[in-house]
């Protein structure tokens, strides 16, 4: 009897290890997540280069942003202003609460056209690149355009990118010193600020330095076409005036401190003062930040170049290019 009970105290615990065992390689792994596809730039902070990333097995799949910020560069000169606006905007801006990435218009064949140089410290500062090929117009004879506004038409490309809900775009001459969340949820189709004068505080047109708008590829061919129209685009305008054309009593305003205008300083100069602290996005249009200090105490835009020179020290200090560009202001 009690060989009996020994034998069974064996072979239970026996059983229930086989039982485990089974139940153990009978298991299933899960599928593993999808991955990305074959090809991806990749900044690489130790090398301080952009690495082209060819095998994937190991990246899981990223999450695509519902909104882009975007911004365009033609000619090499503005590259540096776009890594202070790229700068600027994620110091004041959390891209992954927002939901937005930053992506760069650039232009890299032709005339003073971007440079792979450029292109490399653009990434570095989080611009994604989106190189297209200038737009031509039927009739529309481009070299009548002025010089400094050449190839701005080409930012009607932003409308055919329908994978972002809404894009805001800020020209690369402008520095951002707040939130910017209220942009992606605006109504209607597009919004943009009142241009300023020297002789009017309040125009009834948009600056297209600063827009929010909804992509659509049927909205990107009409304008295209509609460049070709004498009655929407006249021989030596560039975007701005188009836009304002084309989108005629289609505009949603938005407040001053989203498009705040460099030329109020000179020229309106209380109000500049009185919304200053409100004020979102500088856009210096009248007056580029330059090197060497081109305005010094006693110009007419020196205060907003003091703080912009303040702005690219440190930036140029945060990703270490102190001895490679220079100082704006």
């Amino acid at each position: 009897m009690n060989a009996r009970l020994q034998s069974k105290r064996l072979i239970l615990p026996g059983l229930a290890i086989f039982a485990v065992l089974v139940y153990l390689l009978s298991f299933r792994v899960p599928t593993p997540p999808a991955w990305q596809p074959k090809y991806i730039r990749e900044w690489d902070p130790d090398s301080n280069t952009t690495l082209q990333v060819e095998d994937f097995s190991l990246l899981p799949a990223r999450h695509s942003p519902r909104y882009a910020i975007a911004s365009s560069v033609m000619t090499a000169r503005f590259s540096q202003y776009a890594m202070m606006l790229a700068y600027t905007l994620q110091k004041h801006n959390d891209l992954a609460a927002l939901d937005a990435e930053l992506i760069l218009l650039v232009r890299t064949k032709g005339k003073d056209a971007v440079t792979p140089r450029n292109i490399t410290r653009l990434e570095q500062v989080g611009w994604k690149i989106m190189d297209e090929a200038d737009l031509d117009f039927e009739n529309v004879d481009k070299n009548l355009i002025r010089p400094y506004h050449r190839y701005n038409l080409n930012k009607l490309y932003l409308w055919s990118y329908t994978q972002y809900e809404r894009i805001v775009f800020i020209d690369a001459d402008t520095a951002c010193k707040g939130s910017i969340a209220e942009l992606f949820h605006q109504p209607g189709e597009i919004a943009g600020a009142p241009d300023v004068w020297w002789d009017i505080l309040t125009d009834t047109r948009i600056n297209s330095g600063v827009l929010s708008f909804r992509p659509s590829i049927e909205e990107f061919h009409s304008m295209v076409k509609s460049v070709s129209d004498p009655r929407l685009h006249k021989p030596n305008d560039a975007d701005q005036a188009f836009l304002n054309a084309y989108f005629k009593f289609r505009f949603h305003a938005l407040p001053y401190k989203y498009n705040y205008n460099i030329i109020m300083y000179q020229h309106h100069r209380s109000t500049w003062d009185k919304f200053w602290n409100e004020a979102v996005i500088i856009h210096y249009t009248t007056k580029k930040p330059m090197p060497n200090k081109f305005c010094r105490k006693g110009c007419n835009e020196w205060e907003p170049s003091e703080w912009y020179s303040m702005l690219c020290r440190e930036m140029l200090a945060f990703y270490g290019l102190e001895n490679e560009l220079p100082v704006l202001g």
